[in-house]
């Protein structure tokens, strides 16, 4: 009698291996991994960080990789606003809100630290991070702003951007890991009282005039004394003759230098009715 159970186990079999080479056929397909333009990804194989994928990595294979996830990390520029509520020298409310424009790591080991610290997701991390850049942005704006008063903080701001880089720069390093490009105060310092708003801005135009006035006034003073030297030259023809003989010194240099056997210096021969370039041969 023909055992009837061998052909279905011959098709099992057959149909168990094409199963299995379909599923290896796909996990090999699927086993890759690529970053786009500016987005690294973050391999993370049963909880730990393994690698930092980069898109001039290509494709790169994870087969030999069990239960592993993978993770965005941007690493493009942005900008992060702030605004801060300070008090001036004098006491006086005012809200200044700035810009901070910053770059996130773009190396293995700071990225690795950068995800440790913040979290694996990207929204986690911004959560974390933006927190704590909002405390050191206010701690330090409302510094710099104490350093003046209300009168004088419009005409300092270019100053207080200045501190802010200097300030922020090392504590966003040491602290976040990112890479400071620009602070910029966005606006007018807004105060509370808009009477001393309104103050402060005449102090900033009176300056401004000011500043104006003494540029008029170093301008004339020194085209007065440029007329004075060119009357003094004009009314002496003797300076005058020297003067002309000054410019034309270079030529006749030049000249000299032609003059075949000549080695001595040019000099202008001055005390004469008619001043003169002479050529002194070599003694």
């Amino acid at each position: 009698m023909i055992d009837q159970k061998r052909p279905f186990m011959r098709f099992a079999v057959s149909a168990a291996i094409v199963v299995i080479a379909l599923i290896l056929g796909v996990t090999a397909i699927t086993s890759f991994e690529q970053a786009n333009e500016g987005v690294y990804r973050v391999q993370v194989v049963r909880g730990q960080i393994n690698k930092i994928i980069k898109p001039q990595d290509g494709w790169v294979s994870t087969l030999t990789t069990f239960g592993d996830k993978y993770y965005d990390f941007n690493i493009r520029t942005f900008t992060f606003p702030v605004k801060v509520n300070a008090s001036t020298k004098d006491n006086a409310a005012v809200t200044v809100e700035i810009t901070l424009t910053a770059l996130p790591p773009n190396d293995d080991d700071s990225i690795k630290a950068y995800v440790r610290k913040f979290g694996l997701e990207e929204e986690e991390r911004q959560t974390r991070m933006t927190q704590i850049l909002t405390g050191q942005a206010n701690t330090e704006t409302k510094n710099a702003v104490a350093s003046y008063e209300a009168y004088g903080l419009l005409a300092s701001q270019e100053a207080i951007q200045k501190r802010l880089i200097d300030s922020l720069t090392p504590i966003l390093k040491q602290q976040l890991l990112l890479t400071l490009e620009s602070v910029q105060i966005i606006g007018r310092p807004d105060f509370l009282d808009d009477r001393i708003e309104q103050a402060a801005s005449a102090v900033v135009a009176n300056q401004k005039a000011k500043e104006a006035a003494e540029a008029d006034l170093a301008r004339a003073k020194v085209e007065a004394e440029k007329k004075q030297v060119e009357a003094s030259t004009l009314a002496n023809p003797q300076t005058f003759a020297i003067r002309q003989l000054e410019l034309q010194l270079e030529i006749e240099r030049a000249r000299a230098e032609g003059i075949k056997g000549h080695q001595g210096p040019l000099t202008i021969v001055n005390g004469a009715a008619n001043p003169q370039i002479q050529l002194r041969g070599q003694q």
